[in-house]
């Protein structure tokens, strides 16, 4: 490696074990905000008090299911990161936890109906 002293890929291999499902939950809760924000700035037919509420009760099962996330990341961090000392076995887990959560946000569910108000 021609920089940090050959450090490079194994300090990549400590942060992505658990950065990827930490950066979802981070992305999750920016997506919560813009619920809220958009809602307040573009009320419709609602008043921005009504409008802002009913965005408000989305947006809090989004950040419900950010703060799982984020919980599963730290235990990532704190038992995977320390405990597994391959930079290999790291980047698989840093993978599948990516492609798990590729699927479950961006795999259509059946029986979903699109519900904007």
């Amino acid at each position: 490696m021609w920089w940090g002293g050959g450090l490079a890929d194994e300090l990549t291999g400590w942060l992505v074990i658990h950065g990827v499902t930490e950066l979802f939950a981070i992305i999750l809760a920016g997506a919560a905000g813009f619920m809220i924000g958009g809602a307040v700035a573009f009320p419709g037919r609602k008043s921005r008090l009504e409008s802002m509420r009913g965005a408000g009760e989305k947006a809090a099962m989004v950040i419900i299911g950010a703060v799982i996330m984020l919980f599963l990341a730290a235990l990532l961090e704190g038992f995977g990161r320390q405990l597994i000392n391959v930079d290999e076995v790291r980047y698989a887990i840093a993978g599948t936890s990516l492609i798990l959560w590729l699927g479950y946000f961006y795999i259509p569910r059946r029986g979903e109906v699109d519900r904007r108000d």
